[in-house]
């Protein structure tokens, strides 16, 4: 990932305020025949776009005019979950070849699609796919919400995931959990 961004000088902004319909008409009007799409549906109002570093800086300028209540330019190396990653997802499909993996206990639900996997091959698949697709984590809470789950723990520093997930349901509870 780390060539593929420096092959195209390139980055993410997120952009709040918004919801998905409007930032998707924002990035047709910003791009002007580059790469910039979105990247991460992280919660209401909290959508991450990925593109060359012009028609991010577009996107940025343009989001307030849009109805945005900011953009912020987010400090990544590249603009992941584009097809300016491709290269990557060849390595990492190359790499996943030697890889044994075995059907999980419990299944896991992939940001690609925010449904519950158990097939190893089927998650393979899903993670070199993660590499160029947008990572829908709304829609991945939103399932388990959907099947009941109503403890979630935030693994690491940070209260980032546990945000968002407050943005999506205030009423779950999530605990950070620093390692």
């Amino acid at each position: 990932m780390q060539e593929a961004a420096d092959a195209t000088p390139s980055g993410m902004v997120s952009i709040l305020g918004l919801e998905r319909v409007e930032v998707e008409a924002l990035c047709e009007r910003a791009r002007q025949g580059q790469v910039l799409e979105i990247a991460n549906l992280l919660c209401p109002g909290n959508i991450a776009v990925s593109g060359v570093n012009e028609a991010c800086e577009r996107a940025a300028e343009a989001a307030g005019g849009a109805g945005a209540m900011k953009a912020v330019p987010l400090a990544v190396a590249g603009a992941f979950h584009t097809e300016i990653m491709r290269p990557a997802d060849e390595r990492l499909a190359e790499a996943l070849e030697g890889v044994v993996l075995r059907k999980p206990n419990i299944p896991v639900i992939s940001n690609v699609d925010a449904r519950p996997h158990d097939d190893p091959e089927e998650i393979r698949q899903l993670l070199i796919k993660q590499v160029l697709q947008p990572v829908l984590w709304e829609d991945s809470m939103r399932y388990l919400l959907s099947q009941g789950f109503d403890q979630f723990y935030e693994v690491g520093p940070g209260r980032v995931l546990r945000g968002l997930l407050r943005r999506i349901d205030r009423k779950v509870s999530c605990q950070t959990m620093d390692v």
